[in-house]
């Protein structure tokens, strides 16, 4: 009996609390009280005696003329302020009466965290995904949590986030959340963007009667900044991915470009200089309509006329064929309905009377 008490005093003073003894954390930096699980112990005043043990050394005892290490509170509990990596360990909290009779031990095992700091959110760009990278700069187990225009994305508890560019607005926003027990920090927010280099842009030109537009194909399909030059000089106000100029001032020496950029990337055509012939602008009429016009009506006109004079021959050969059966048939039924009358008998010849 006598080994199993001095085994459970042992025991504590090296350290050991126990497996089933649970950590208590902490921040490194931060403020500790550390209870003795007493309740009313400064309601004796004086009369008891308070040891405290830091792994097995004392740092503070109250009937001892010794240097205290700490300070306690009122009621006796331990105060451990502006803590530090060396004060993780085993404490306890050992009450006697004032004729040293054991009242009450306590013990508690302090884990101290370095506070995690400040998160540090990059992105990064590859084909068709981001991927948001999440940098504590802490070593350990760090919890993450991601936040999309500051709504928690539920199932994204990694370091990074991959998400699709067909889904990323401007007008998004990204943060991650870092945490260990203790501690907590968010980052700023972030707006990813990934930057596309600008194709070299293609001049092309069409005339009208009075007008030519120049139009500036950059190959991209949005977030394109136009700028367009005549002579090299920038044009003022003209963005667009056309240009319109009119006949009357375009002169054979004017050379005009445009330039197409997006973000750091920029890039400008070949300088063109745009002319207009007759055949370009002016389209051949007849009878006051564009021939190409007339040629479709004509030829639907002309296809209808032949229909009909087509249909015209038929019907004439029809009837002349009816016709002729017609006659042939009242020629056979002719000697039927109109008999042949004998010729007359031959008698006496009567002489006329003197």
């Amino acid at each position: 009996m006598a080994l199993v008490v001095l085994i459970s005093l042992i025991l504590p003073s090296l350290g050991f609390a126990g497996a089933d003894e649970e950590c208590v954390y902490t921040t490194v930096g931060k403020t500790k009280v550390i209870d003795h699980d007493y309740p009313g112990l400064e309601l004796f005043e004086q009369s008891f005696h308070l040891r405290w043990t830091h792994d097995s050394k004392i740092v503070y005892d109250n009937k001892k003329n010794t240097a205290k290490k700490y300070q306690t509170t009122k009621n006796g509990s331990l105060l451990l302020e502006n803590l530090q990596l060396d004060n993780a360990g085993t404490y306890q909290a050992t009450i006697y009466d004032n004729l040293g009779n054991h009242m009450k031990s306590t013990v508690t095992r302090l884990c101290l965290l370095v506070p995690v700091s400040k998160p540090r959110l990059t992105h990064t760009c590859d084909g068709t995904s981001v991927t948001l990278r999440c940098d504590v700069g802490n070593p350990g187990v760090v919890n993450m949590v991601w936040q999309h225009n500051g709504n928690t994305l539920p199932g994204q508890t990694g370091a990074t986030l991959t998400i699709t560019k067909a889904t990323l607005k401007p007008e998004d926003s990204y943060a991650c959340t870092a945490s260990i027990k203790t501690s907590e920090e968010k980052s700023d927010d972030v707006h990813p963007e990934c930057t596309v280099a600008v194709s070299k842009p293609r001049l092309t030109h069409t005339c009208t009667d009075s007008s030519v537009t120049l139009r500036c194909d950059v190959g991209n399909p949005v977030n394109v900044n136009v700028t367009w030059s005549r002579n090299r000089n920038t044009l003022p106000g003209q963005t667009g991915a056309a240009l319109t100029i009119t006949k009357a001032t375009l002169k054979p020496e004017d050379s005009y470009a445009c330039t197409a950029s997006i973000k750091d990337s920029e890039e400008k055509s070949d300088d063109v200089h745009p002319e207009c012939t007759d055949d370009d602008s002016s389209p051949v009429l007849l009878f006051g309509m564009e021939l190409w016009l007339m040629v479709l009506i004509l030829a639907g006109g002309g296809g209808l006329l032949l229909i009909l004079i087509t249909l015209g021959c038929v019907c004439r050969s029809r009837r002349q064929h009816k016709r002729r059966l017609e006659e042939e048939e009242e020629m056979r039924l002719a000697p039927l309905t109109h008999p042949t009358r004998p010729p007359p008998t031959k008698g006496p010849k009567l002489t006329p009377a003197p």
